[in-house]
């Protein structure tokens, strides 16, 4: 007995589908704040606008801007020796 072929051609195996891990911290660059030179760093911290503002010798402004649900806490370290040396630290509760 001859077997009938069939109008459809084998089907593949499917790759598998890879999974991409959910990444729940962002790193941002400001490749146009790169060699400035920094005169002045202000945190604006208002009941209803908190802001980081970087103002360069050249009279330029990055300004970041932080959402209310957010903490806050910064610290100026050294790393002159590639070990960090925490120099001073800020900190507040949820903004």
């Amino acid at each position: 007995m001859k077997k009938q072929s069939s109008s459809k051609s084998p089907q593949k195996p499917r790759p598998a589908v890879k999974r991409r891990k959910l990444v729940y911290t962002r790193v941002v660059e400001f490749p146009q704040a790169k060699g400035r030179t920094v005169e002045l760093v202000k945190l604006s911290a208002d009941s209803d606008y908190y802001c980081i503002s970087i103002q360069f010798k050249d009279k330029t402004d990055l300004s970041v801007v932080i959402d209310p649900a957010l903490s806050f806490r910064a610290n100026f370290s050294d790393w002159k020796t590639h070990n960090q040396r925490l120099i001073k630290e800020w900190q507040t509760g949820p903004i």
